[in-house]
């Protein structure tokens, strides 16, 4: 009887000890105590995480992140320009064309390093950037006629060595017309389609396939000589580097969508490099439900710090940020991207990019009316070799 006795109070410790882990913010299975000291020094991604030879750092800008495979070149958005980073991930330059009309990078349609404007090209391809003018812009005011403006074309389009259709997003819409650019011997020429002409790809009409990265125009595809850019990927949830805007463009997406067709696709991207989450100490409640809310309620949703490791080209990394514990679910949500070019490229540099992408939300900051994340340290980051001292 003794022994039974003592066989029920001890099944009733653990399972008080488990509603206790389940249930509450206190740590038992995760407490510091079992955790090895080392954890205690991991740094934020934005404190320069180290390791021999690698360092993380925070780069300013957003998606599309894209690669120059001739010049070993990076480019990433920066708001309504462009920030190029060199082979070693140092940034070279970077502009924000955010007062400009009429920039063609609203939604990063081509693969280029050109940001259109109302009057003219930045061109961002060589060491330093350069805007050039317009030699001449026509058609703005739709004042050619069919005949004309076919003849127009196709003496451009047979002349021009680069030639690159936009969208029309940025124009009036009243105007109905696409912006076209054609560069003959080094002078940039801005002709306007037709109003109302819906042979473009990014039209997405439906005999019609859309290259990613490229729009085309019927018979007439975009001339990007050597200057087209290309993607990165994670390979592991099989996302590439493209404009972030609703749905990622993944492996998935592109099998759904199947008239749309990325180049980068057929590279290999495989990679032994990951992160890992090797532990969490629970922080503050996400979601607990109410008395009725089974099974939040009894088994609710954390916010936690995150201890992890990225296992990079052979070395370790090691950092902190947070994650969410979701209710029942065995493995935690932290939303961190790895982007790497395709293997063959990747003798050429050892950088790649890091996007924490985890977002709960925000609050208002009474006294400056901002909206701030309840999750810190989100956006991008590079991966790059330690510079040499």
């Amino acid at each position: 009887m003794k022994k039974t006795t003592t066989m029920l109070l001890v099944v009733l410790v653990i399972f008080i000890l488990l509603i206790i882990e389940k249930c509450s913010l206190n740590n038992l299975s995760t407490a510091d105590f079992f955790r090895p000291k080392a954890y205690k020094n991991f740094k934020g991604l934005q404190d320069r995480v180290q390791s021999s030879d690698y360092e993380i750092v925070p780069v300013t800008g957003d998606f599309p992140i894209l690669f120059d495979s001739i010049k070993n070149e990076f480019y990433i958005a920066n708001k309504r320009g462009l920030t190029k980073i060199d082979a070693n991930g140092n940034v070279m330059f970077s502009a924000d064309l955010q007062n400009e009309k009429y920039t063609s990078v609203f939604d990063f349609a081509n693969f280029s390093p050109y940001v259109f404007a109302e009057k003219g090209v930045y061109d961002f391809s060589g060491d330093q950037l350069e805007y050039c003018v317009f030699s001449k812009i026509l058609n703005a005011e739709n004042e050619i006629n069919d005949l004309d403006f076919k003849s127009i074309f196709e003496k451009y389009y047979k002349e021009a060595e680069l030639v690159i259709y936009d969208t029309g997003r940025n124009i009036d819409f009243k105007r109905d017309c696409v912006p076209m650019y054609f560069k003959v011997k080094n002078q940039w020429i801005l002709l306007f389609s037709q109003k109302g002409d819906y042979r473009f790809t990014h039209q997405l009409t439906l005999d019609v396939d859309d290259i990613i990265g490229q729009i085309d125009f019927e018979n007439f595809p975009a001339k990007f000589s050597d200057k087209r850019l290309m993607v990165l990927k994670d390979h592991k949830n099989g996302v590439y580097s493209t404009k972030q805007i609703g749905n990622k463009i993944d492996d998935k997406y592109l099998d759904t969508y199947y008239t749309q067709i990325l180049k980068e696709r057929k590279f290999n991207y495989q990679t032994s490099n990951e992160f890992k989450l090797l532990s969490y100490k629970k922080e503050a409640y996400y979601y607990k439900g109410n008395y009725w809310d089974l099974p939040e309620w009894i088994n609710p949703s954390f916010i936690c710090t995150g201890y992890f490791q990225l296992t990079y080209n052979n070395e370790k990394l090691f950092f902190k940020e947070k994650a969410i514990k979701y209710f029942l679910e065995p493995k935690s949500r932290y939303d961190l991207y790895l982007y790497e070019l395709p293997v063959h490229l990747r003798k050429n540099t050892k950088v790649a990019f890091i996007d924490y992408d985890l977002d709960i939300g925000g609050y208002r900051n009474d006294s400056t009316e901002i909206i701030e994340p309840i999750i810190k340290n989100t956006g991008l980051y590079i991966i790059r070799p330690k510079p040499v001292r």
